[in-house]
């Protein structure tokens, strides 16, 4: 049986993170070896922010000034060199769409998440976004998967969700959808023959 609807996390399939961003960081910034952690660890003001506790510029201003910078030049640095988008997948994506299937985001993410997305020029692949910052609730946290799934009206079983984390993957298993841990954009089209089509 193939599905109607496909939940995408973002950051990781749809963009991907870009290692230029934190080279530029260590090398120019003399910012620590462990930057990345600074940035998205559990000790740094990343889980207020992907639940909307605080702004994106909040938490910016705050790891500018870890770093001895300004928040508006950290701001243009995280704009032009954090993100990349993984073109493979968003062309394979509207290659394959099927009118009958719908798409819907699932991200751990900032305030900032649709007008990014609206930039990189992907938005229109989604149905609908379910951004954490906004709905004040973050995977690996079953409730993120249950609303997604009051929005999709559609039964679990006939949803696949794909996250580049097996964390996040576990919930959506448990509450009976299909998953894939995306670990690369072959492995994922030769598992999404006959899914989608």
């Amino acid at each position: 049986m193939g599905i109607h609807t496909l939940f995408m996390d973002i950051g990781g399939v749809i963009v991907e993170p870009n290692p230029e961003f934190w080279d530029c960081l260590q090398h120019n910034w003399g910012a620590p070896r462990n930057v990345e952690q600074l940035f998205y660890g559990q000790d740094s003001p990343w889980p207020a922010c992907r639940i909307g506790q605080i702004t994106y510029l909040e938490y910016t201003a705050r790891m500018a000034e870890q770093l001895g910078m300004s928040a508006e030049h950290l701001i243009r640095l995280r704009q032009d060199y954090e993100w990349r988008i993984n073109w493979p997948m968003v062309t394979w994506l509207r290659a394959h769409r099927n009118p009958e299937i719908q798409i819907i985001a699932i991200s751990n993410a900032d305030d900032q998440l649709e007008n990014q997305l609206t930039e990189f020029g992907v938005i229109d692949l989604f149905d609908h976004i379910i951004n954490s910052a906004r709905v004040g609730l973050a995977k690996p946290d079953p409730q993120i998967y249950r609303l997604a799934l009051e929005k999709s009206h559609t039964p679990p079983e006939l949803c696949l969700f794909v996250d580049d984390r097996l964390l996040n993957i576990e919930p959506a298993e448990e509450l009976g959808m299909k998953t894939w841990v995306y670990a690369g954009f072959e492995a994922f089209t030769e598992a999404m023959i006959g899914l989608l089509d």
